[in-house]
């Protein structure tokens, strides 16, 4: 095959008009320099331009497929036979392993025999705690009033949804400042309505702190976890969200922050608006589209991301790009309420893919088996090998 003709298969198969046969015959080639170890660039060509060439293509696929139905969300698989959007393998060489539809759909039958357990996928799962000590298990509480605090009405709704609401415009007649807390743990998530109109969506192990009422020259909440703000406007009284040392300070805006003790960095992501990042002496100002990771040694980078990646989380889908088998087993584990542990050397393979949260867990590790890992499932430990 020479590389104009290489090309050319490659070009059909991201416009999804390879045959059967012309997909197998990539996958075959593909898997004969990965054997090998090496790549001819004067029968192949510049191997860094053809893997910007194909990732760009592939997650524009994504997002045109996710526009276009309810169904699909890419269009070499199709999440009611397989659960999954794409997995597209670059391997630790630098290699590309492209995993077809019909080449996943005959492999997973081989697969699906090994299940022996399975995980249910996350829900609206959370508990409220009042500042009084008043404790609700919201998954199984009843829909309506849960409790009023001064003239602010605390409501369950019933599409998973705690709401903070005045029910006049007098003064509370208590203290509404004392803090609630919000908590959720692995396999939950919730949505909150605090009383100025912000909106919050809470992740899995996370929680947030926050009062009734709103007073004062701030609107304060405390994060831990993970959760994606929609903050009212209100240029008089600024919205804060602590975590750990870290500050976000903003007005009015659209932002998510990822704070789990086990990654690597805080990262904050602006959708929408501008928000003020400040670590000690250090701060930072994010525009749409950026991302401002904290490390640990307080270290605060700015970097371009898709935004829509950090919040798919929010709107029922796991989104990888250039994710390693680490950081895709911990967002796993966080919702599906697993543990994992790893045996012997685990590939540094990267992934890019769009995968539903509300399938069972068997569903996305056969989609990701097809590559360098495999996986035992027994009750809730998943064990990783190569």
């Amino acid at each position: 095959m020479d590389q104009q003709e290489f090309h050319r298969l490659i070009e059909k198969y991201l416009d999804g008009r390879a045959s059967a046969e012309e997909e197998q015959l990539l996958l075959n080639y593909f898997n004969s320099f990965q054997s090998a170890g090496e790549w001819d660039e004067t029968k192949l060509g510049n191997k860094q331009q053809l893997e910007d060439k194909m990732l760009a293509r592939l997650q524009n696929s994504v997002r045109q497929s996710a526009e276009g139905s309810n169904n699909q969300v890419f269009s070499m698989f199709s999440f009611k036979r397989v659960a999954a959007a794409a997995i597209f393998l670059l391997a630790a060489g630098g290699m590309f392993y492209v995993v077809s539809k019909k080449t996943a759909d005959k492999q997973l039958v081989v697969n699906k025999s090994q299940v022996k357990h399975d995980a249910n996928p996350g829900g609206n799962r959370a508990t409220l705690t009042l500042a009084d000590g008043s404790t609700y298990v919201l998954d199984s509480a009843k829909n309506g009033v849960l409790a009023k605090k001064g003239n602010v009405s605390i409501k369950k709704e019933k599409d998973g949804q705690v709401t903070y609401a005045a029910e006049t415009n007098e003064p509370a007649n208590e203290n509404v400042s004392a803090l609630n807390t919000m908590s959720t743990k692995a396999g939950g998530q919730y949505q909150l309505l605090l009383a100025d109109g912000t909106k919050v969506w809470l992740n899995s192990e996370s929680s947030i702190k926050y009062p009734t009422a709103f007073k004062g020259r701030e609107r304060t909440v405390e994060l831990t976890g993970e959760a994606y703000f929609e903050v009212a406007k209100n240029a008089a009284m600024p919205f804060m969200v602590k975590v750990n040392n870290m500050q976000v300070r903003v007005l009015g805006t659209h932002f998510n922050i990822m704070a789990y003790d086990n990654e690597n960095a805080i990262k904050t992501t602006l959708l929408e608006g501008a928000v003020k990042l400040t670590v000690g002496n250090h701060a930072s100002v994010l525009k749409p589209g950026q991302q401002g990771r904290v490390t640990k040694s307080g270290d605060i980078n700015i970097v371009d991301v898709d935004a829509e990646q950090a919040v798919a989380w929010k709107n029922g889908y796991f989104e990888f790009d250039r994710s390693s088998i680490r950081e895709i087993m911990n967002q796993l584990a966080r919702w599906y309420d697993i543990k994992v542990t790893y045996e012997g050397k685990i590939p540094d393979d990267e992934y890019v893919g769009k995968i539903e949260r509300n399938v069972k867990l068997s569903q996305v590790l056969h989609i990701l088996e097809l590559s360098h890992v495999h996986f035992k499932l027994e009750n809730k430990n998943l064990t990783v090998t190569p």
